[in-house]
């Protein structure tokens, strides 16, 4: 039988490997929407770049599974 505890806290865990993919895919998502506005000549970088925010919570996600851009 499992503790309520331990499944909130495998709950809490998932949660957080979650929040890190969504930050992951919104930074991909943000690279492409750059890249096509570079492609329909929209301008560069400097004009279109925004930080994305990350949440707090990615911070204790393991770490491992994000991608890293090059």
């Amino acid at each position: 039988m499992t503790n309520i505890y331990d499944a909130m806290k495998e709950k809490g865990k998932q949660i957080a490997i979650f929040q890190a993919q969504i930050s992951g895919l919104q930074a991909e998502l943000e690279a492409l929407r750059v890249a096509a506005r570079i492609l329909n000549g929209g301008g560069g970088i400097a004009e279109t770049a925004r930080p994305v925010p990350v949440p707090a919570t990615v911070a204790a996600a393991d770490q491992s599974k994000q991608r890293v851009w090059p």
